[in-house]
């Protein structure tokens, strides 16, 4: 680890505090500082923000992990607080598996996945999830097919469970926004992107593993479901410029109160009814959100649609941009940010507008695939990447230092529920102030969205594939960084450098992009462009 790195670690103890101990955590982890050194790939660039906010969010994993009768399991809320057994919820776990799957030590994971799969006491079903993608796009860097395979069942097992209860006669599947981690959206429940985009990804993945593990049977099944299911959401969810929910009914604000905690099932009575035409159901709730670009996460298009209109609404500010992050909503809509009469502390987060992590890093996950599949102008969309990155770090700033423009390093960074795109306000976290101060800490370095992975795996372009083939493409813009590091990756039983030191510099002993394994340069290139190796 760079001294560097160690001053932002550092720094990022600045508004952590002593980390909580979650519940049934019979053996804490090992000292921060220890863990993460052992573990976490050490990433400097020229940006103290982004190296900063990097090596902070490693420290939120670590303050999330907890080891008991399950294992290591990752929370969602720091414990005592919200949550399910162990202080776990499903919706987030997709997010935890992409930034984990970069650990040096795979038991932390490992015993994650176990658990969404084989313990009783996890709800796999609770909120729609990703896990089985996420799960696949690790075994690409690790190689270890151990664990996945060992839980296919319990994979088969949570996607036939949604089936039964979601999935509409048209072959899509429904979700109530709650149950989709989306509460109040604007465009509510119905046959959301989010959902089948999920789906989509979790059946590919069930395919890849159960064709590994000799069931082609299985294999053949889950290829077929996942395109089928692609087809679907191509004809019936793109409008010709975006993906969009098609709801089935036009439920008020009173009904859906009433349900929200219990109605995670499609009700018969929308099961009965066909998709209605653009328009026609749900009054006001057609509507862009940034769910929207969940299919491109997945990989689902495969360029049979043109993303240049939904990108663009990445950069309108009548559309996802604002000042301080990405909103959840397009701006221009009537319905953005629309008044909610509860104040039930289960609802006060409102995903009719507000900036949310969760999301923002769906997004830009989205957009970094779309890059490096080169179905895009690099040109022209990486630096948007990278500018939409910056700003995403820049939330984790708090709001007075970004005022004051103080010393953030010796102030530290944080990481809340939402976000006001317009103030940079955490709005959850200042309403607990004014109203329950008691529990205005409850989404203090809340886990519910990835950042480790967007670094390495979006912004440095690295990947693995099924064939062992380690891939490093930029999406870093010409002339903005002048060198960078990534040290001490573990890909498939190798140790893996990265390094960019750009020509003409001086004190460089070595110039160029290079590939590094097991202390030997392998590949290299004079510009910042994609380098291949066989691990």
């Amino acid at each position: 680890m760079t001294a560097a790195s160690r001053e932002h670690l550092d720094a990022a103890r600045g508004l952590a505090g002593p980390r909580r101990r979650a519940r049934g955590d019979a053996v804490p982890p090992p000292a921060e500082d220890e863990w993460l050194a052992a573990n976490a790939p050490d990433f400097s660039c020229p940006d103290p923000l982004l190296s900063g906010v990097y090596d902070y969010r490693w420290r939120v994993f670590y303050r999330h992990l907890s080891r008991g009768d399950a294992g290591w399991t990752i929370s969602e809320f720091l414990q005592p607080g919200p949550g399910r057994a162990f202080g776990t919820v499903n919706a987030a776990a997709g997010h935890h598996i992409y930034d984990g799957r970069w650990l040096r030590d795979p038991r932390f994971v490992d015993d994650y996945v176990r658990f969404w799969y084989t313990n009783p006491r996890a709800e796999p079903g609770r909120y729609t999830e990703w896990i089985a993608d996420a799960v696949w796009r690790r075994c690409l860097l690790t190689g270890d097919l151990t664990v996945p395979v060992s839980v296919l069942p319990g994979m088969v097992a949570a996607y036939e469970a949604r089936e039964a209860d979601s999935l509409h006669p048209s072959g899509l599947f429904w979700a109530h926004d709650l149950a989709d981690a989306m509460e109040f959206s604007i465009s509510g429940d119905g046959l959301r992107p989010s959902v089948n985009s999920y789906q989509y990804g979790n059946a590919r993945a069930i395919a890849h593993l159960a064709r590994i593990a000799g069931d082609p049977v299985t294999a053949d099944r889950f290829a077929d479901r996942a395109q089928r299911l692609r087809r679907r959401v191509l004809n019936v969810l793109w409008d010709g410029e975006f993906f969009k929910t098609r709801p089935l009914s036009a439920a008020g604000e009173a009904e859906y109160l009433g349900t929200a905690s219990v109605r995670r099932r499609l009700p018969e009575a929308e099961r009965l009814s066909p998709v209605p035409p653009w328009g026609s159901a749900g009054c006001g709730r057609n509507a862009r959100e940034l769910i929207g670009y969940l299919p491109w996460y997945f990989g689902l298009p495969q360029g049979e649609v043109d993303p240049e209109p939904a990108l663009a609404e990445l950069t309108d500010p009548a559309g996802f941009s604002g000042a301080f992050g990405l909103r959840t909503a397009e701006r221009r809509h009537a319905r953005y940010r629309f008044p909610v009469a509860t104040t039930d502390p289960r609802f006060l987060c409102k995903w009719n507008g507000v900036s949310w992590p969760f999301a923002t890093s769906q997004t830009l996950t989205a957009l970094a695939r779309l890059l490096h599949g080169n179905e895009v102008s690099r040109d022209t969309w990486a630096p948007v990447f990278h500018s939409l990155l910056l700003r995403y770090a820049a939330a984790h700033v708090p709001r007075g230092d970004r005022e004051s423009g103080g010393d953030r390093e010796s102030r530290g960074y944080q990481l809340d529920e939402d976000l006001d795109p317009e103030t940079g306000e955490w709005v959850t976290r200042e309403w607990r102030r004014a109203n329950d101060p008691r529990r205005v800490d409850v989404g203090k370095d809340y886990y519910h969205s990835s950042f480790v992975d967007l670094v390495l795996g979006g912004l440095v372009g690295l990947d693995v594939d099924e064939d062992g083939v380690l891939t490093v493409d930029p999406l870093i813009p010409r002339g903005v960084w002048h060198w960078f590091r990534v040290r001490s990756l573990a890909l498939r039983g190798r140790t893996v450098d990265v390094v960019w030191d750009e020509p003409g510099l001086p004190a460089r002993d070595r110039r160029g992009l290079r590939i590094i394994v097991d202390g030997r340069t392998v590949v290299a290139r004079d510009d910042l462009g994609v380098l291949s190796t066989q691990l």
